[in-house]
């Protein structure tokens, strides 16, 4: 996985149901290319559950590193 948004749409519709959030939110997470660390461990349970592959705390780490890396070569 290589990006929030491609994670959120592993799920194939069912993202916010699968971690318990209203869908207005889970639309604004695929939006913004980001899912709260608040959110990881739903994440990877719910992946888990529903069978999805490569969704793990470790990938959610690294992509939220490489989001704080390009903000910062931004500036």
């Amino acid at each position: 996985m290589d990006s929030f948004s491609e994670i959120i749409d592993a799920f194939h519709g069912q993202f916010a149901e699968a971690i318990g959030i209203e869908e207005s939110h889970a639309r604004t997470m695929r939006a913004r290319n980001s899912i709260p660390s608040t959110r990881w461990q739903a994440t990877v349970d719910a992946a888990h559950r529903l069978q999805i592959q490569g969704v793990t705390l470790e990938v959610l780490a690294r992509l939220e590193a490489a989001k704080i890396r390009s903000k910062e070569s931004a500036q």
